[in-house]
């Protein structure tokens, strides 16, 4: 009867060993770049609600730079979730994990129902030192330093649209109120507001944005295909 020379050869089974050592480092090698890379270089999102469709398409996969904390008027941000809950270390890894593996499309804990429980994008509007008030859904903003209140519009450094439509009477409590009060932000802080200005929660509900809450700035948008963009 013939033996399998892996019974009697002790260099064989040796390298044998070897190599699927080499292997699986290999393998968590990889993953461990990848994970880094895609968390703290460049990482891809998932956005399926309609609240910024007028710049990032619904389903959409956009990349962020986690990096770019400091933006500016006109350009997306991910913001983290904004009803001031975390989870413990443990739960955060397991979401990291789950999310590298998914394209940032599941995460089992931490996401809630409310929307505020749920991290976002939003388009910066006003920056930290900016004074703002709003009409019909448009911010007008004097810049720190300057004299002059400009629409939104006129200050961003990237062209964009936004959603503004009307809704039945009875709808009246429905999403954000068009018009607010002329404020200034402090240090640190900047104003965020959803493409779609009817029916989404932005710096109008949970107020001026921290710093801290800004994940990184969206790049770009690479799916659907038909509409690659750049930001």
């Amino acid at each position: 009867m013939r033996q399998n020379v892996g019974d009697y050869s002790y260099e064989y089974k040796k390298r044998r060993q070897s190599q699927i050592t080499r292997f699986v480092m290999l393998c968590l090698s990889i993953f461990l770049f990848l994970s880094l890379f895609l968390n703290f270089i460049l990482f891809p999102i998932y956005t399926n609600n309609s609240s910024m469709e007028k710049g990032v398409s619904r389903n959409g996969i956009s990349f962020v730079i986690p990096f770019l904390k400091h933006p500016e008027r006109g350009d997306l941000v991910y913001i983290s979730r904004m009803d001031g809950e975390k989870n413990p270390w443990y739960k955060g890894a397991v979401n990291t994990v789950c999310r590298f593996f998914t394209l940032q499309k599941a995460a089992p804990f931490g996401s809630t129902s409310r929307m505020t429980g749920k991290p976002s994008v939003r388009r910066v509007v006003a920056l930290p030192g900016d004074s703002y008030y709003m009409k019909d859904y448009i911010l007008y903003v004097r810049p720190y330093g300057q004299n002059h209140f400009l629409s939104e519009f006129e200050l961003s450094r990237n062209e964009y649209s936004v959603n503004i439509y009307s809704v039945p009477v009875q709808w009246d409590s429905m999403g954000c109120d068009g018009v607010l009060k002329a404020n200034t932000l402090g240090e640190n802080e900047y104003f965020v507001l959803a493409d779609d200005r009817v029916g989404s929660i932005d710096s109008r509900l949970y107020g001026p944005l921290d710093k801290d809450r800004i994940e990184g700035r969206v790049i770009m948008q690479v799916f659907p295909f038909n509409e690659m963009r750049l930001y």
